[in-house]
């Protein structure tokens, strides 16, 4: 009796990764059941790298992630289709013996069915099971296909992230260097921060938008660290716009936005993480190598209170860094109490 009933959470283990599979590879987000698999593996992995004090092992989530992902998908249709065919004893039988199969022989005849092999050692003699059979290769193909879909543009976006932390890299690093650097050093000056880099980060905010599991992939040099070099060039994009006197770069606006946008994907893909549980708002950023550099600054107060209105947006990230094992002072340098007091003196 209760063998005839296992059709039904086979039923369910198939239904689950086809619709996972649909939301996560052709949707804008993430599918439940990778959602699950993606912050079991990521807890795990944040745990053993911040009980060993090992930050390089962030940089392996990227392929357990996808390799977790994959295996899921895989051994639960594959699970599945085995207990709907083992609930009906005699639906297969072996192609010589004619005996029911067992149920390791039902495994196996999955297993090649969704491979699309098509062996024949192992048949089903009714046509209700042998329609079952096409559906359950068909399956298997929608599978593969869907494993494709999900794995290349991880690939595509794991690329344009590195190349825009390279870019962000050899520009500062840091947000008062991206700022003395293209000012000093950069033939469209503080417009190569904004309107030059738009097209990468709109690409990215849309990415990131389409896979927001893409926040849990870290890389494991700081020049490629897009959870470093980012909150760096937001916090330098709120210095132009705030600190600076004279009319803000084109783009400006733009780039801000795509920076804030990034950073709440970031917020909803890591809600549950320490990181954003306990998230603060940095310290001010020190101005005084942009003041020592001749750059016309307003003053300190007046550039704290246009701070206070994006608090929000530099606690996310701030909390972007940490979570990629990252400093403050890696990001921005922050200003202290002996520069407040070297300034009033």
């Amino acid at each position: 009796m209760l063998r005839s009933l296992l059709w039904i959470p086979g039923t369910v283990m198939v239904a689950a990764v086809l619709i996972d599979l649909i939301v996560t590879c052709i949707q804008t987000g993430e599918g439940r059941l990778s959602r699950v698999i993606h912050r079991v593996v990521y807890g795990l992995l944040r745990r053993a790298a911040r009980s060993g004090g090992r930050r390089a092992l962030l940089s392996w989530a990227t392929p357990l992630l996808i390799t977790g992902t994959l295996t899921a998908w895989t051994v639960l249709t594959w699970l599945g289709w085995t207990l709907i065919f083992w609930s009906q004893p005699g639906a297969l039988v072996g192609a010589e013996s004619g005996q029911p199969a067992t149920f390791i022989a039902c495994f196996y005849f999955v297993g090649y069915t969704i491979s699309t092999l098509g062996l024949g050692e192992i048949i089903a003699p009714e046509p209700f099971w042998r329609v079952l059979t096409d559906v359950a290769a068909v399956n298997g193909f929608f599978l593969l296909t869907f494993a494709i879909t999900f794995v290349v543009p991880v690939a595509q976006a794991r690329s344009e992230r590195r190349e825009l932390g390279l870019l962000l890299h050899r520009a500062g690093p840091g947000a008062q260097a991206l700022i003395l650097n293209a000012a000093l050093d950069h033939d469209r000056g503080l417009a190569s921060l904004t309107g030059d880099l738009q097209p990468l980060l709109n690409r990215l905010d849309a990415t990131h938008l389409n896979s927001p599991y893409l926040h849990r992939f870290h890389d494991h040099d700081r020049q490629d660290a897009l959870d470093l070099h980012l909150p760096a060039l937001g916090e330098a994009l709120l210095i132009i716009q705030g600190a600076l006197r004279g009319d803000c770069p084109r783009g400006l606006n733009r780039a801000l936005a795509s920076v804030d946008s990034l950073s709440r994907t970031f917020e909803r893909t890591q809600a549950r993480h320490p990181a954003l549980r306990d998230a603060q708002v940095p310290p001010p950023p020190d101005l005084t190598a942009l003041r020592d550099a001749g750059l016309n600054l307003k003053v300190d107060e007046e550039f704290d209170g246009f701070l206070h209105t994006h608090a929000a947006l530099r606690a996310r990230l701030h909390a972007m860094a940490r979570a990629g094992g990252w400093r403050w002072d890696q990001a921005a340098t922050p200003r202290t109490d002996t520069d407040r007091d070297a300034r009033m003196s």
